[in-house]
């Protein structure tokens, strides 16, 4: 029997129920955890702004916008690549993922949104990429305007690690995978700036 199983997207924001085909497939062992999400390459368009280089692309979901974002090997100093979803643009730098605006946080249009349980715990948070510089990037991306500290959050119910927005406290966030919704918890982190100290 095949595991691989075509990824749909999940319902809009307005909770109407048109869906739309993604081009990406996943593939689930017999207890149902994630092994892997194939997405094709797609095409950037690429831009000079400055001496900085975007590169940007649409996808349907941001499940297609992790993939695509994973598929990229090292990035160089000033280039920054951008995917846009109908739930928010998720991005990546040399140092990390990262974020412009607030990415919503249900109703996702999940990749292949399934008979979860209302919630579950989620398995880890971890970081990607350059922790030290991805924090102070971040930090100092908070006193010009909107950031917020990516996590990899391994989901509880099929184990796909969604690059989600955290906070310190406690907070919920969908799985961009199969949608269930996880609990996770992280502490604050206090990044020194000079003589000031920002909390991300």
């Amino acid at each position: 029997m095949s595991w691989w199983k075509k990824l749909f997207s999940g319902q809009s924001a307005a909770g109407d129920s048109a869906t739309t085909k993604s081009q990406c497939q996943v593939q689930y062992d017999p207890d149902g955890k994630v092994l892997g999400v194939q997405v094709p390459e797609g095409r950037w368009t690429r831009e000079q702004k400055g001496g900085s280089t975007y590169c940007t692309q649409r996808a349907s979901s941001l499940l297609e916008a992790a993939e695509l974002l994973r598929k990229i090997g090292s990035i160089p100093g000033r280039t920054y690549y951008v995917v846009e979803t109908p739930d928010g643009n998720l991005c990546r730098d040399t140092n990390a993922f990262y974020t412009e605006s607030p990415l919503k946080t249900q109703n996702l249009r999940a990749g292949c949104r399934r008979g979860n349980a209302d919630e579950v715990q989620c398995l880890s948070l971890t970081d990607f990429g350059d922790m030290m510089a991805n924090q102070r990037n971040t930090a100092i991306t908070k006193t010009q305007g909107y950031a917020k500290l990516i996590l990899l959050m391994k989901c509880g119910s099929c184990g796909y690690e969604s690059p989600v927005e955290t906070e310190a406290g406690s907070f919920a966030r969908e799985c961009y995978c199969c949608g269930a919704r996880n609990r996770a918890n992280r502490g604050a982190v206090n990044v020194f700036l000079g003589t000031s100290m920002v909390q991300i």
